[in-house]
């Protein structure tokens, strides 16, 4: 009985998550964090935004736009708000404050479309690892990006809207 107890509980040991491996968040495997973070950003959609002409030319742009960041602005319920340039930031901040902007929308700042919901639920190494990608770039000078505007306001460069509508049906002549 003893015998059996004993050959249970390893089997146990072995099958049944721990507290902390049931609660780990899976996360990318590459031979470093750069690449990792590479990626990551790939697959995120990040450039789609954060990369000028990413989308237009399927992802064939120079190193030197990569991340850079769009003056198209993206205009919804929250205003308008345009893809900062991620080299300029990773220049400036650690990668201890880049964690917690990613993981809490900028302390609540934070506006859509940027996908923070998205971003929060990420395993905290792949976080750091977008960052050490984006820090690896080095910094690029390139057009300022314009300032968001509020709801209610007209942005003051190209934007996207984003705002739902509905169509006006059309009047059928008799």
């Amino acid at each position: 009985m003893l015998r059996r107890l004993v050959a249970l509980a390893a089997v146990a040991a072995f099958t049944i998550p721990s507290a902390a491996q049931a609660q780990a968040k899976p996360k990318v495997v590459a031979a470093t964090p750069e690449e990792a973070g590479a990626y990551l950003l790939i697959v995120g959609s990040c450039h789609d935004c954060h990369t000028p002409n990413w989308v237009e030319s399927k992802g064939k742009v120079s190193k030197d736009s990569l991340m850079t960041g769009r003056s198209i602005g993206f205009k919804g319920a929250w205003g308008t708000n345009y893809a900062k340039n991620l080299r300029s930031i990773a220049a400036r901040q650690d990668e201890n404050h880049w964690y917690k902007v990613m993981t809490t929308a900028d302390d609540g700042e934070g506006n859509l479309p940027m996908p923070y919901h998205n971003t929060a639920l990420m395993n905290e190494e792949d976080i750091r690892n977008m960052y050490k990608y984006i820090k690896s770039l080095g910094t690029a000078t390139v057009e300022r990006i314009p300032r968001g505007a509020k709801p209610g306001e007209e942005p003051s460069s190209t934007y996207i809207d984003l705002n739902v509508k509905t169509p006006v049906p059309a009047v059928k002549k008799p």
